[in-house]
């Protein structure tokens, strides 16, 4: 779970810019780019350091880019529930494939 701090007034939004290296579980190559989070908080926000430590550390795993974007949602969601969510994997390179977004939005 990522660490959160009271947000007792409202916040539009709020996106944050992670940068992110991983290997693919399924080529075992090297991809990167950025991780974007945005999000319509509730009571909660994020707390920006903890999210960067959560993300490298997941992102030190094998992992495709699809199953690092749902792991990052969920572990937003579960942290904060927000009224609004979008995860991005902004891949700007990888030893595999052309550059590729995913994401993840609700």
């Amino acid at each position: 779970m990522i660490n959160s701090i009271p947000l007792p007034y409202k916040i539009s939004g709020t996106k944050i810019t992670i940068p992110f290296k991983a290997i693919c579980s399924v080529t075992d190559k090297e991809f990167g780019g950025n991780l974007i989070i945005e999000y319509r908080p509730t009571n909660k926000a994020l707390e920006y350091v903890h999210a960067e430590e959560v993300i490298t550390a997941i992102s030190r795993k094998k992992i495709t880019a699809e199953d690092f974007v749902l792991t990052i949602y969920q572990e937003v969601d579960n942290s904060i529930n927000p009224i609004y969510l979008k995860v991005i994997a902004d891949i700007k390179h990888s030893d595999a494939h052309q550059p590729v977004q995913v994401w993840l939005e609700s």
